[in-house]
């Protein structure tokens, strides 16, 4: 079991009712959902990234016009079941 140290860090009003709303929505505590994002953000920083998600959701949404506009023009027999298996994997991997 892990050993948790006890710190106190302030957040603005508006990161605390973003946490505890997400911590709501995912059924979780608030430390438990701090951990997380923790866990989540520290091995960018630490590795001297950042993260810029406008640029994320650019590259992702592109590559997913780029790839559907390829199927459907090379397998559109596919189309379908790729979209479902994809589908599919989101909820299983990561529970969306």
């Amino acid at each position: 079991m892990a050993h948790y140290v006890q710190t106190g860090v302030s957040l603005t009003r508006s990161q605390d009712q973003s946490i505890r709303a997400l911590a709501d929505k995912l059924g979780m505590t608030y430390s438990e959902t701090i951990r997380n994002l923790v866990s989540t953000a520290l091995p960018f920083a630490e590795n001297g990234h950042s993260l810029n998600f406008g640029r994320i959701v650019t590259i992702v949404e592109f590559a997913s016009v780029a790839l559907d506009h390829l199927v459907q023009k090379m397998m559109p027999e596919a189309s379908d079941h790729l979209l479902a298996e994809a589908i599919k994997n989101a909820r299983q991997f990561h529970a969306s």
